[in-house]
């Protein structure tokens, strides 16, 4: 069984997108982590034969409240504004059962504007030669290992990275051809240069050793 699971916060906008595209049965668990969203989120998810839950807030702490509670072999985290492709679950199962222990999607952005094109081939070139990934794409990793690895950092940002550069060290990991779609909301907020050129930023500040907690301080005053 696959876990998929998805932490939310107001989050009204995307979240009835991201249901409606997961198929649903007995193979696939879908656990959404709350933390106290405000809006209709809650609202939108009961329609959907979704475990609910809710977790202090924290992208981590609901991630690793979501893994607590899954009865899957597999884990899938997924935000809120992804989707993944009809073959995703498929894939990601075959790619376990040949023994990666984890890994991630392809990354696309949901706007045909050329610069998302450089910002996707940034991103799984960055997945494929390092293997670092970020959230949206969609990471997925064996039960075991993650309980091996101790789940996700509760940092306030790039405890995504952290987490998979500690899955990298465990076994074999591969970046499906399948995609995770995410919304361009996050760039088309900031901008779509200055978004990149924020991004690439901070993840050059945290890989000299800046502390997570200082940059998701930062991100939160920029953005």
């Amino acid at each position: 069984m696959i876990s998929v699971i998805i932490p939310v916060l107001n989050e009204e906008r995307a979240i009835e997108r991201t249901l409606v595209s997961l198929p649903y049965g007995d193979a696939i668990e879908v656990i959404v982590i709350d933390s106290q969203s405000h809006d209709r989120t809650l609202e939108i998810v009961h329609k959907f034969p979704v475990k609910t839950m809710i977790s202090p807030r924290g992208r981590a702490l609901q991630m690793n409240a979501g893994a607590a509670a899954a009865k899957g072999n597999i884990f899938l985290f997924l935000h809120a504004d992804c989707v993944i492709d009809t073959k995703g679950l498929q894939a990601v199962e075959k790619q376990v059962s040949l023994n990666h222990v984890g890994g991630c999607f392809t990354h696309k952005i949901d706007s045909n504007k050329w610069l998302y094109r450089c910002i996707e081939m940034s991103g799984t070139l960055r997945a494929k030669l390092f293997k670092i990934f970020y959230g949206d794409q969609a990471i997925f990793v064996r039960r075991d290992i993650f309980e091996q690895i101790g789940g996700f950092q509760a940092v306030s940002l790039f405890e995504d990275v952290i987490f998979s550069k500690k899955l990298r060290r465990l076994g074999r990991t591969i970046v499906l051809q399948n995609s995770a779609i995410v919304l361009p909301r996050r760039w088309e907020h900031g901008g779509v240069l200055k978004t990149m050129l924020l991004n690439w930023f901070l993840t050059f500040c945290f890989f000299v050793g800046i502390s997570p907690k200082y940059l998701g301080q930062l991100y939160r005053n920029i953005r």
